[in-house]
């Protein structure tokens, strides 16, 4: 059994907790593991902590040895769920996958685009300042280089472009695209300098492709795989994305079985209420959002059981994103105002990712949830169970008063039966 003043053992900066009248809910939002004791033993594990007192001499404190056994059991369950942690658990800043979004300019005015992205705006850095923020990308020995816009293909200079990463860059470099641009030799130059293309479908056919990308998109998708499997991608390395809406959130099977015909890789993603997926929200937005069938009521135990608690993502820490501005952010999804870090044109990207002022800026953001902070939210029994692990995916829920209250409304009644039964 570990000492407490020895290995200054404490409640992780993942811990969450919620209480009810008998007992607390403890969560590693990290790993999503929860669990659930009793108020009593729950403020015996935290007077022991906060007083740092000797773990063995406190157990010895307790003449019953019943109690002495439940309360060791508890101690070793926090500590190997990580929910207890040695030392000060600090947040270690690695960055391996770096977003470049090269662009916000795009061909297609897709009705979901969190970006925005439209044909009308404007390519803001030179091929130099691409150069120069590329350069700053490498000295962070990254793994994984996402290109990504708007439509980064659309890009002038973007054979340019593609050509100083392949002469600079030993990592993975993956193309997010809607894929309209992809001919034949376009392929080939892909094929030179890329590792793998995700383009965006958003459909299982035509009809369902085409009402969320406009005409004629769905046959240049078709063409643009073929292309590419003629130059020598293949399943791995070609992906194909659907984001969920009101529309296709039903259909994933057909996805999936549509990827499986086409031998590619089928990937679903959350849909956002940014940009114009905001804009269109009454008309696209997912409106079941409960996060486990309601009419499962007799396997309440089981779904109980299954239940994860995911709060915390990797944005900041593992990964940022660069936008058309060169400005710096967690991720694509995150890009507010209060998550700006600096623009890499102006800062040294390396030294500001391992700087303390980084350091703190990441802290404060992952410190507090959305949920803590929203009125309607805070004092909420199931509040972290209806979080969404992706930070920019939750904002987008809960600064929506509207769509706060639709998901309240849906999932409040039934998470309180899964998780509290009651």
């Amino acid at each position: 059994m570990e000492k407490l003043e020895d290995s200054k053992i404490e409640f992780s900066k993942y811990a969450k907790f919620l209480k009810n009248t008998n007992s607390v809910i403890i969560i590693n939002g990290h790993s999503g593991v929860w669990g659930e004791i009793e108020n009593d033993l729950f403020n015996k594990v935290k007077y022991c902590i906060d007083n740092r007192i000797d773990l063995i001499e406190y157990m010895k404190s307790f003449g019953n040895i019943e109690e002495r056994k439940q309360l060791e059991e508890v101690f070793d369950a926090l500590l190997s769920e990580e929910m207890l942690v040695k030392s000060k658990n600090d947040i270690k800043i690695d960055i391996k996958d770096v977003e470049f979004k090269m662009t916000n300019k795009c061909n297609l005015s897709c009705i979901h685009c969190g970006a925005s992205s439209d044909i009308h705006n404007k390519d803001i850095l030179s091929t130099e300042e691409m150069k120069h923020i590329l350069d700053k990308i490498f000295e962070l020995n990254i793994d994984n280089l996402y290109l990504t816009g708007g439509e980064p293909l659309i890009r002038k200079d973007i054979n340019i472009i593609l050509k100083y990463i392949g002469e600079n860059f030993n990592g993975e470099v993956r193309l997010l695209t809607n894929g309209t641009f992809i001919d034949m030799d376009m392929a080939k130059l892909l094929r030179k300098y890329v590792n793998a293309v995700s383009i965006s479908v958003d459909g299982w056919d035509e009809k369902s492709s085409e009402f969320v990308r406009g005409k004629g998109t769905f046959k240049k998708v078709l063409s643009a795989i073929s292309n590419l499997k003629g130059v020598g991608f293949d399943k791995e390395t070609i992906i194909l994305t659907m984001t969920c809406i009101y529309q296709n959130n039903n259909h994933k099977e057909e996805f999936y079985e549509f990827c499986k015909k086409l031998n590619v890789t089928g990937a679903v993603r959350q849909f956002s209420a940014f940009g114009r997926g905001y804009e269109n929200y009454e008309k696209i937005g997912v409106k079941n959002h409960l996060i486990v069938d309601s009419n499962l009521e007799s396997q309440i135990e089981d779904i109980k059981e299954e239940l994860e608690c995911k709060i915390f993502c990797r944005a900041g820490i593992g990964k940022l994103m660069i936008n058309e501005k060169g400005d710096i952010y967690p991720c694509l999804v995150l890009e507010y105002d209060d998550y700006k870090f600096g623009n890499v044109l102006n800062d040294g990207l390396r030294e500001m990712v391992q700087s303390e002022n980084y350091k703190n800026l990441i802290e404060k953001i992952f410190k507090e949830t959305p949920v803590d902070s929203k009125e309607h939210c805070k004092n909420c029994k199931v509040r972290y169970f209806c979080m969404d692990r992706c930070l920019g995916v939750s904002r987008s829920y809960y600064d929506n008063e509207d769509i706060c209250e639709e998901r309240c409304n849906q999932m409040r009644d039934y998470l309180n039966r899964v998780i509290w039964e009651n």
